[in-house]
């Protein structure tokens, strides 16, 4: 029971690895908010949990908006009076195209939610942790964050640049005992992942080329590095940026 008392948020916790670390998290003993826009799902998943005896909530977030961002955490705040832990995982792939055909409204949309809603999540989430001086901080990169992504060029930055602001915030933050630590999926069997593919056949021949191993991860595998970051297990561990990607990428 690695988060035993612990309270989480995990943002977009209705589907792959935001499902896989809610139904984790509860597993090992945490209460979960779930946070997501898609409300039917959201719902349908901390229901499910609750009524399998487990401390599990939902909440409609728009990650991109302060407010809403805001609302989420006062809300964990109401529900568990306290937060222990948050997985910064709402994400998109975006528009498939080459920079030159790029619009400049595909472009924002993905720095906006893969991006700016780290910012404003860990804004948020810092303010309520530190008046007690701990806590953990896991946001969700890619293997894109490490490497040039054809066609992708908006999705890459924006996972490049959450790398930049884990780092930044883990150094700010390295007297105050919370700890941000940034998780480098590889490719990983989740919707998002299958609508890349099915979007664009070069980026569905890249990510099955980049499985070296002969599989895509399945979410939980993401998930148990995310549980064992937040957990007192890695209570020496801040400012690391942890590939999970069976040596695809860091090699």
């Amino acid at each position: 029971m690695l988060l035993t008392g612990k309270s989480a948020v995990v943002t977009g916790g209705a589907s792959g690895i935001g499902e896989a670390c809610a139904r984790l998290f509860t597993a090992e003993g945490a209460s979960v908010l779930i946070a997501d826009v898609d409300q039917r799902a959201g719902q349908a998943l901390a229901d499910e949990l609750a009524t399998a005896g487990h401390r599990c909530h939902y909440i409609y977030a728009d990650v991109t908006n302060e407010t809403s961002v805001e609302t989420m955490i006062a809300k964990a705040m109401q529900l568990y009076s306290r937060l222990d832990c948050a997985v910064n995982n709402a994400g998109i792939g975006g528009a498939a195209d080459s920079i030159e055909k790029l619009s400049l409204t595909d472009w924002q949309r993905v720095i906006d939610v893969n991006l700016t809603s780290v910012f404003l999540c860990l804004k948020h989430e810092l303010k309520v942790m530190l008046p007690n001086q701990s806590g953990s901080i896991v946001n969700v990169s890619s293997g894109a964050g490490l490497i040039a992504v054809p066609n992708m060029a908006a999705y890459a930055s924006s996972k490049h640049g959450v790398l930049g602001l884990t780092k930044t915030a883990a150094t700010e933050n390295l007297r105050t005992g919370i700890r941000i630590n940034a998780i480098l999926p590889g490719s990983t069997r989740t919707p998002m992942v299958q609508a890349s593919m099915d979007m664009d056949e070069t980026i569905r021949k890249m990510i099955l080329d980049s499985a070296r191993c002969g599989r895509l991860a399945e979410p939980m595998e993401i998930a148990q590095n995310i549980a064992w970051l937040c957990s007192d297990r890695a209570s020496y561990v801040s400012g690391e940026s942890i590939c999970v990607d069976y040596a695809t990428v860091c090699r």
